[in-house]
């Protein structure tokens, strides 16, 4: 299996807030909910949500203009449910696109449900394996 690398800054600001800078050099500022945090950012689990919108999106709008739809604008919305006692990971996450133009629907459902089964790296990776490493003052530590 080729692979390849995507790497990601990302750097505590103070209190709760954390700048992620990728590769490129675009940022993401994330921040803890109300009360926590200071509403400087999404919080991570928007963050998450808003990648796996932007990843469909990308390849939805790629497979509709190779088939030359005429394609007015799209909005994405995703919704879930999280558990409410840690980790609160999401149960459930449901994304709806609102579609303007002249476009087959089902051209348009074919694109999305490409997208999520063969496409969407995010999508994917929401079921990936997560490793984590400890650097300390330079230094790795075992981690069990």
């Amino acid at each position: 299996m080729e692979t390849d690398q995507l790497v990601l800054s990302t750097k505590w600001q103070g209190d709760f807030v954390f700048s992620a800078v990728g590769q490129g050099g675009h940022t993401l500022t994330m921040d803890a909910h109300h009360g926590v945090g200071h509403e400087q950012g999404l919080l991570p689990m928007q963050a998450l949500l808003g990648a796996l919108a932007g990843c469909v999106g990308m390849d939805v709008i790629m497979i509709l203009r190779t088939r030359l739809q005429d394609i007015r604008s799209i909005e994405i919305v995703t919704e879930s449910e999280k558990r409410r006692n840690p980790p609160k990971e999401f149960l459930s996450i449901v994304v709806t696109f609102f579609v303007e133009g002249d476009i087959d629907a089902d051209k348009v459902l074919h694109a999305i449900e490409v997208s999520g089964e063969k496409y969407c790296p995010v999508a994917h990776s929401l079921k990936a394996d997560v490793r984590y490493r400890l650097m300390l003052n330079h230094k790795e530590v075992a981690v069990d």
